[in-house]
Parts: structure tokens; sequence; C-alpha cells
């Protein structure tokens, strides 16, 4: 994990509209890189602290290790919501939402945007303790094994956090809900 290169990064998502409501100094920061670091097990991790909730926008996911700490976390009685890109969905690029829907998950495709390329884990976005993963990484096996990709794990910052579910909500809007948009399985 590299924390210096982490609150540069913090410090130019959050930007003056944060800085107003939550010191940067509280907001726990971790960044990890593939190839090197095992990232899917870093989220994997982080699901399963979960204790309310999980949101996560996919552009891919391919990654079972992360697909079952998912399904682990909806046995746990949580909240689980993913919003996929529609495009991505129609090739094949997502295929663990069907089981998702399937045990309780709410699931929708989002056809809105050109891409709907967000990489995002939310996790208790609405506790003081939410942690948001965001990057470049793909939820893909390629991801973690062939591809040069970038995470960052931001908690402790419940301001920050409230924007990432706000931007989830806005993009749940423009989604489809699976039962709806899904016609036949990838």
């Amino acid at each position: 994990m590299r924390p210096l290169y982490a609150l540069a990064v913090l410090a130019m998502l959050c930007g003056p509209v944060l800085a107003r409501e939550a010191p940067l100094a509280t907001t726990q920061v971790q960044v990890a890189f593939t190839p090197g670091d095992d990232i899917a097990a870093l989220i994997v991790q982080r699901i399963a602290r979960a204790r309310r909730s999980v949101q996560m926008q996919a552009y891919l996911f391919t990654d079972r290790r992360i697909a079952n700490a998912l399904l682990a976390a909806l046995k746990r009685g949580l909240s689980v919501e993913v919003i996929g890109d529609a495009a991505q969905h129609a090739n094949g690029g997502l295929p663990f939402l069907r089981a998702l829907d399937r045990d309780g998950a709410r699931v929708y495709l989002n056809g809105a945007h050109a891409a709907m390329h967000n990489k995002i884990v939310i996790v208790d976005g609405d506790a003081p303790a939410a942690a948001v993963v965001t990057g470049s990484y793909n939820f893909t096996p390629s991801a973690q094994s062939r591809n040069a990709e970038n995470v960052v794990v931001l908690s402790g910052n419940r301001a920050l956090a409230r924007r990432f579910v706000v931007h989830f909500e806005q993009q749940r809007q423009r989604s489809s809900p699976w039962r709806s948009a899904s016609t036949s399985p990838p």
C-alpha cells in the first residue's frame, strides 16, 4: 500500500467541498496496484467487513472471489446492490449478476452512457466507518493477473462516502432493474 500517493489522490478527489465537511486527516487511505498486490483479496476483505450494505458499480465483473464475497454478504442479511454496464452484460462480461439477483441482491443494468465505466464498491456507505474502493481495477481475474490496474480504498470519511452513495443513486435511477432489463442470459 502506498499512503503518500493515496493522500495526493484523495486531495484531488475531495477538493474544497469535503474540506468543509470532514477533515482529510481523518480519512484512512490504502492504495494497491497490479501486478503485485492482491487487489481482489483486498476487495473481498472489505466486503467481508460490511455490516449493513454493499453497493457496487461494475463495468466488467468476472471475478468469482468477489462474487462469492457478495453472495456471502447476502447470506449475512446485508443489502447488496449492483449496477452493471448493459453492453458488457450483453457481451457476457457480467456473468455473476444472475446468481446475485437470484440470491436477493438488487441488480441493475445501465445503458444510459456509452460505457458505465465506474468500478466502485461502497461498504456501509451510511456509516461513520464507511469505505469506498475505486480505481481502474475491473472486477476480473485479468485485472488481477495480467493488467496494470489500481485501487484506492478510502475509509472513515462519511462525507466522502456520501458523495459516492449519491453518485450510485444517480446511476441507479438511470438504470433498469435486472428483471426488466435482462431479456436473455449472456
